[in-house]
């Protein structure tokens, strides 16, 4: 009991003590890291000199005893804090700005923790040779490896409180991910090669660096896509889902490293980034919230507990420190910036020059130098320094060195980066920005008037009141032009970074009303997924291309991919339609919600984007969108055209989905106004969800189509028998058609029928106008009888589909046996003949 007890009371001092240097780090104005490990440093220092812990407190000796001998060492720390410390931070990162930095970020975090690996351990090895010491080689190369880790939460927790440039943060994010994966790899191949005593070669060395890397991410990949199947079994529950996520960040490092021998590291930090992006909408609508709520707690917990109490356990790790010790110290710290100096000064512009990232400022990159903080993860691999025992005497001297270069890059890194970053002018906008500062802030002011007035005649507020707030409101909107307008030196924005910026706006607006109907229920993931996706595609282009851009990736959006050409081919040579059939209902049904978020961003660009980015520019969107809805429109009209049936029973469904959705939260108002108990909304809620599976499935499409069913369908053959219209199926040809095919000219001669079987055709005549034809049209009937005579018409497919062809020469024969049939077909000539081409049917 009395071990419980304090271990109770252990977990409740580390959070409180959590909380309060939480509220210390925003007093002083230090990131929380320094301020956690100044925390503990100082209980280390005072349980060294006085003798004096709290498990010595509040334990006799024996169970103080037990305690000591159940503590973790710095394997077992790493194991406990690490996976859900990396988890939490990947599952943060933007994996589209990784990826458009992809080339900077690999150089800096995987040839960056070699290089430094290299210099530092070179280093110390000819320093600690020239002091007398005379550190083995390999142990210097295992100090360079534990050294060379920026580590993630230090590094990402100082970034974000100090506001540093957004395009820094997110290289220092992936920097400080990758390089902590690589690093600890790398450490633990030398750790190999220690207890090998140097057998080990460069080349076997190399291979098993790689091996272990691509096991890992392979690991991590795998473990989040049998999570994400997972997740739908779970019942909805927020809890369970955040409960599976914890065991995946724990079971993709347990795997990877006992089951499959690869980086468990590496497997933490990809399972994570893949949940964050994409495996979420595997959970229920609206538990990704809770989700990442849970886990923000979990990293907060992980990283104030690990570094704490690392920190606590650093100053007996220094207790014989000595001069030369610090002097290997400085080495280190010069070392280790020389190596990050040489590759982001050296390699990078190599880079820039080949086309394969942005360049980045000297400032920039001295910023990046600066902020290559060292934490919680160097300072348990400094303790596991000194338990190697294949290192003898060198074990003490290489970890207390890699401890004490960790507390340095925390006190005078870390601490100094805000006064840092302001001395190079990165805190502060462009000219340009604080020019657009104004416009945001206006237009964020404006709304909040309108809202205000609103409110004041809902409740009928005293006029006094009221304008007591608008002059407030006021006075703000003038300040911050007046403050904007110095900053900006008189700049005015540029038309074209409006412009550009309203796109990136209107962008990220579709991306949140994505999200938002996904969290809402009303679409399902892959839906979410492929429309997040064609989101960001489209932020990309409207910040690479501006408004060009923008109508280019519309366009490459609105064409069909090449997987759905793919399945179009497969349904055509094979006549399996299950991919067919799904990627037609997911296409139909993101162009039905890509209409809905139109109109929605319709009426952002016309009420508050005008004050954000100018009304020219907001103009100039807004015609941008209407142009792209028009192409909505046409590709929605075209399925309708080619599955009719269909297209109809999925607006039901997406009309019953919205109704059934609203009722919902109609429902979930009412039990947050104390107007239902929870009793009743549960009761309720079941109701609702049995509903929705009855009037709110989505339909079936069936993209197979009979060949007597088309011939029982066309006017001419309607009065066949069954033995009559089989013998004219037994000669129809199927002919796949893809959008834009043209499948008769003006001017040529035909000698074909054509039976529409899937798909929609545009017959344009010669004078501009345009007739549709969709499934169980046909025609060309004329061509059989009089292939001489000239074509009036150019037909051209608008979708994918199938036609089903009747050639001139399988006619005649046919005819010599059944003369019925021709004149069936001669008669539907001659009245085509008469009325001319007004009737579809009749071409």
């Amino acid at each position: 009991m009395d071990i419980a007890l304090y271990l109770a009371a252990a977990t409740s001092l580390i959070m409180a003590a959590a909380a309060g240097l939480s509220a210390v780090s925003r007093f002083v104005g230090l990131p929380m890291p320094v301020v956690v490990a100044f925390a503990g440093l100082l209980y280390g220092v005072f349980g060294l000199t006085s003798g004096l812990t709290f498990s010595g407190a509040a334990l006799d000796s024996y169970d103080q005893w037990f305690v000591e001998s159940l503590a973790l060492d710095a394997s077992g720390l790493l194991l406990l804090f690490l996976p859900p410390l990396l988890f939490e931070m990947a599952m943060g990162v933007d994996l589209r700005r990784i990826r458009d930095e992809a080339a900077t970020i690999a150089i800096m975090a995987i040839i960056a923790v070699i290089v430094a690996t290299a210099t530092v351990g070179a280093g110390v090895w000819l320093g600690s040779a020239w002091m007398g010491s005379g550190v083995g080689l390999v142990a210097c190369l295992l100090l360079g490896a534990a050294v060379s880790t920026t580590d993630p939460a230090a590094v990402i927790t100082t970034f974000r409180e100090i506001g540093a440039p957004r395009r820094l943060a997110a290289l220092l994010e992936g920097e400080s991910l990758l390089n902590d994966a690589a690093a600890i790899a790398l450490y633990a191949l030398l750790l190999g090669v220690a207890a090998s005593q140097g057998s080990a070669t460069f080349g076997g060395f190399l291979g098993d660096f790689s091996q272990s890397f691509a096991v890992g991410a392979a690991t991590g990949l795998a473990m989040a896509w049998l999570a994400a199947r997972i997740y739908p079994l779970l019942g909805a529950s927020a809890a369970a889902e955040a409960s599976a996520t914890v065991a995946l960040a724990y079971g993709a490092h347990l795997a990877a490293e006992v089951v499959f021998g690869g980086s468990g590291v590496v497997a933490v930090v990809v399972a994570g980034a893949v949940t964050g992006s994409s495996g979420f909408v595997s959970m229920g609508p609206r538990n990704w919230a809770t989700t990442r709520a849970v886990w923000a707690q979990i990293g907060f917990w992980a990283n104030a507990a690990i570094l704490f109490i690392v920190a606590s356990a650093t100053p007996a790790l220094l207790a014989d420190f000595t001069v030369a010790d610090g002097a290997l110290v400085v080495v280190v710290y010069v070392g280790a910036l020389l190596a990050r100096g040489a590759v982001l000064f050296g390699l990078l512009p190599v880079l820039d020059r080949a086309g394969l990232s942005t360049p980045i400022g000297a400032r920039q990159k001295a910023l990046l130098l600066w902020g290559g903080v060292r934490g919680a993860v160097t300072l348990v691999l400094a303790i596991s320094l000194t338990e190697v025992s294949a290192l003898g005497e060198d074990a003490g001297i290489v970890g207390a060195v890699a401890a004490a270069y960790t507390l340095a890059t925390l006190g005078l890194n870390a601490a100094t980066l805000g006064w840092v970053t302001r001395r190079l002018g990165l805190d502060r906008l462009s000219p340009a920005d604080a020019a657009l500062r104004e416009r945001v802030a206006a237009g964020a002011i404006e709304r909040v008037a309108e809202v205000v007035s609103n409110l004041a005649r809902a409740r009928d507020i005293e006029p006094e009141a009221v304008a007591f707030v608008t002059d407030a409101l006021r006075r703000r909107r003038m300040e911050a032009e007046e403050e904007a307008e110095a900053e900006a030196q008189g700049e005015r924005i540029p038309f074209g970074e409006r412009l550009r910026l309203g796109l990136t706006i209107v962008c990220g607006q579709e991306a949140r009303l994505v999200r938002r109907a996904f969290e809402e229920g009303a679409i399902g993931p892959r839906a979410t997924l492929a429309l997040s996706g064609a989101a960001e595609r489209l932020a990309d282009a409207a910040r690479v291309g501006s408004r060009e851009g923008y109508d280019a990736a519309v366009e490459a959006e609105l064409r069909p991919t090449a997987w759905f050409r793919a399945v179009h081919r497969l349904h055509r040579l094979s006549g399996f339609s299950r991919p067919l059939r799904q990627a037609l209902e997911l296409r139909q049904t993101c162009l039905l919600e890509t209409e809905r978020v139109i109109g929605e961003l319709q009426a952002f660009s016309q009420t508050r984007l005008p004050a954000m980015v100018g009304a020219d520019a907001a103009a100039n969107i807004a015609a941008a969108l209407a142009g792209r809805l028009d192409g909505v429109v046409d590709e929605i009209t075209a399925l309708s055209l080619q599955y009719p049936a269909y297209a109809l029973a999925l607006e039901k469904a997406l009309m019953a989905r919205a109704a059934v959705r609203r009722e919902r939260q109609e429902y979930d108002r009412l039990h947050r106004d104390g107007v239902v108990g929870p009793e009743l909304r549960e009761a309720l809620a079941r109701e609702l969800d049995d509903l929705e599976r009855r009037v709110a499935a989505p339909p079936r499409l069936d993209v197979s189509a009979s060949s007597i069913d088309l011939l029982s369908a066309a006017p001419m053959f309607a009065g066949l028998d069954d033995k009559q219209k089989r013998r004219v199926a037994k000669l129809l040809r199927t002919r796949p058609i893809f959008p834009g095919d043209v499948i008769a000219e003006i001017g040529e001669r035909g000698d074909t029928l054509h039976f529409v079987a899937s798909g929609a055709l545009e017959v344009q005549h010669g004078d501009g106008r345009a007739i549709t034809l969709s499934n169980g049209a046909f025609f060309g009937e004329l061509g059989l009888l009089a292939p001489s005579r000239r074509r009036a018409t150019r037909v051209v497919s608008l979708s994918f589909g199938q036609l089903l062809t009747l050639s001139r020469r399988d006619f005649r024969r046919l005819a010599s046996r059944e003369p019925e049939i021709e004149q069936r077909i001669r008669s539907a000539a001659e009245a085509q003949l008469r009325g001319g081409f007004s009737a579809p049917g009749q071409r």
